[in-house]
């Protein structure tokens, strides 16, 4: 049976891990949301940690931020199936970037492209 939970073992919480990733971490950008990920070396049990942003500069109520954080958390536990599923340890951050809020269908497709290419990348970088 697939675990559909997102515990907090699976959120990015540390300070100091937060800021690395910003600092190390590879970026693409699938519109309207911007993806970050770093693989820090150090070991996790559950394998990935994802951090979910949305700026206070584009949304100014917290109600919106919010929604826009709730429907990119579960666009990404609707989606990561086999992802977590790891020998490596990943940090991923999703940052919202534009101003309208998608439906979730909408995220989920983006959401599903990012972990694709992660998933690509990392794999590939190993070999």
């Amino acid at each position: 049976m697939i675990d559909k939970r997102f515990p907090k073992e699976e959120r990015l919480r540390s300070r100091k891990q937060i800021q690395n990733l910003f600092a190390k971490a590879k970026r693409f950008h699938i519109p309207p949301v911007q993806i970050l990920y770093h693989a820090p070396g150090i070991e996790l049990e559950r394998g990935v940690q994802i951090l979910v942003g949305a700026p206070k500069k584009r949304f100014k109520k917290a109600v919106d931020r919010n929604r826009v954080k709730r429907l990119l958390r579960e666009a990404y536990r609707l989606e990561r199936q086999d992802f977590c599923n790891r020998e490596i340890c990943l940090h991923i951050g999703f940052l919202y970037t534009s101003e309208k809020i998608l439906s979730l269908d909408s995220l989920r497709n983006i959401v599903k492209r990012a972990l694709d290419r992660i998933d690509h990348e990392t794999k590939s970088s190993d070999s």
